[in-house]
Formats: structure tokens, sequence, C-alpha cells
């Protein structure tokens, strides 16, 4: 009984230490869905993405860095460098410029590696 106890208890400390952000935001996400409040985001290149004009995009890094797609008039988007919080607890993500102003923010419901469900709680995008 012992000897089955032991790995049994090795595994659940294993899987006690993973944190829930195993499956992580960190990654490139454009959206997919939009509606009034709940937006879908898929990995960027992800092959259920159709084409688009422009959809918006985020790239986070480790670091607190981002990209984020900025809409341009001429149609010449391009990703600006960003910073991000994150508070794992409230599972909220804010987006802001490298100046410090507020892009989104947003609250992540559900995420896998496929994708990533929020709901936008301020948004200054545009």
């Amino acid at each position: 009984m012992l000897k089955y106890l032991i790995p049994f208890l090795l595994i659940l400390i294993l899987f006690s230490c993973i944190e829930d952000d195993s499956i992580s935001y960190r990654n490139c996400w454009s959206l997919a869905e939009s509606g009034e409040e709940i937006q879908v985001y898929y990995p960027c290149g992800d092959d259920r993405l159709g084409p688009s004009w422009f959809r918006s995009t985020y790239a986070f890094y480790s670091n607190n860095k981002c990209e984020y797609l900025v809409l341009h008039p001429a149609d010449a988007h391009y990703m600006e460098d960003g910073i991000y919080e994150h508070n794992p607890e409230l599972s909220i993500l804010t987006i802001k410029t490298s100046e410090g102003d507020l892009i989104v923010k947003f609250k992540i419901l559900s995420i896998s590696e496929r994708e990533m469900k929020v709901k936008i709680l301020e948004d200054n995008y545009f």
C-alpha cells in the first residue's frame, strides 16, 4: 500500500505546483469572433482564421512586454510595442502603450491552446 501512496503523493505535489497559467496567454492571439463584450481569439496563423481586412492582434511575452496591431488609415497596419499587466487572481490582462496609455483591459473567461475567450472591461483601442 505504501509503495503506491508515495508515487501518488509525488504526482499530486507535482501537479499542484503547476500554475493555472500552464496554458498560457503568453502567445500571439488574433481576434476570431467579436460580440458586444465577449471576444474570442485564436493563436496567430491558426487555420480557422479566414481572410480579414483587420483583426485585433496581441502578442504577449514573458517580460511584461507585448505588441499590438495598429489600424493604419492607409491599410499599412503594423505591430506597436507595448506593456501589459496580468492579475492572475482575477484573470485580468491590461494592455498599455509603451508610454502607459490604456489600450484595452479584459478578463480571461477561458483559455486553451487553441482559443482564448475574453470579456472586454475597458477599451480605448481606437
